[in-house]
């Protein structure tokens, strides 16, 4: 009875173990929130959120996650008491992950940032703000925040530097021409350990403009360039838009194209006959 009782304990024990570590694997890459962080379009204040706001704010981030399990990659939406939200998910992440990252978020910014107005918090996988003043359409470069590989300095920073400029800003102009604004390539640098393809992106939130994209962008580039010429990977991250550049590939490959089928074949005499029909050979 008793080695009966301690292995039901044990085998308890060891699932909740599992399912902890299974919980924590599956979080998305937490980086940085701000709690009613001052932006172009507010300026952040003491006042706290009553019983109303906050059960309107939590309708309001169901709403979200609801649309993210629908696969939607962005999306926007306020209350009818004035609070406005927009989530994004980095372009190349699956449905599967966007959505297990905003219904995360949803979870996680209201517990470090209880009682606020406003807030925004980035993961490596997606990013989520709200606030009680009407930002969507208004490209924000405000609240920053600036993340540099500290791995190491390079011997040549200059030739990263022009490397990263000209991969980055390609990559800007490229993001005019498309719908998602968000962009990403790779551009080989060579290193004092050997060439190595270097990777950039870049993106925006959908409620702005191209313009407005592009401008947002280029005025994180000059922050970029204030600080991060010397390494080997950064990245800046704003409301409305954020950039990366790494000496690595950091995106997620997209799932690959089967191969056609090969082609049917009727085999007689030792010979290869295609069967034939209307309008050529299958």
């Amino acid at each position: 009875m008793f080695s009966l009782q301690y292995n039901i304990t044990f085998l308890s024990l060891l699932f909740a173990v599992f399912s902890i570590m299974s919980s924590v694997s599956s979080q998305p890459s937490y980086i940085k929130h701000y709690c009613n962080p001052k932006t172009e379009t507010s300026n952040p204040t003491n006042e706290a959120a009553n019983a109303t706001y906050q059960s309107s704010l939590t309708v309001l981030l169901n709403s979200l996650s609801s649309k993210a399990s629908q696969n939607f990659s962005f999306y926007n939406d306020s209350s009818n008491i004035g609070i406005y939200s927009l989530y994004l998910c980095r372009g190349d992440v699956s449905n599967s992950t966007c959505q297990t990252c905003i219904s995360f978020a949803t979870q996680d910014i209201t517990t470090r940032c209880p009682s606020y107005k406003s807030a925004i918090i980035w993961y490596d996988q997606c990013m989520l703000r709200y606030s009680d003043v009407n930002f969507l359409g208004v490209a924000s470069k405000e609240p920053q925040h600036t993340w540099w590989n500290t791995d190491r300095n390079i011997s040549a920073p200059d030739q990263l530097a022009l490397n990263a400029l000209s991969l980055l800003y390609d990559l800007i102009a490229n993001v005019e021409t498309i719908d998602l604004l968000y962009e990403t390539g790779v551009k080989e640098v060579t290193l004092s350990t050997g060439p190595t393809n270097s990777s950039g992106l870049v993106q925006c939130t959908r409620d702005i403009n191209v313009s407005s994209c592009r401008q947002c962008l280029s005025g994180l580039m000059d922050e970029a360039k204030k600080c991060c010429e010397s390494k080997i990977g950064w990245r800046v991250l704003a409301p409305s838009c954020n950039l990366r550049y790494e000496n690595y590939s950091f995106t997620a490959q997209p799932p690959v194209t089967p191969l056609p089928p090969p082609l049917p074949q009727s085999i007689f005499a030792g010979k290869v006959y295609f069967k034939a029909r209307a309008g050529g050979v299958f």
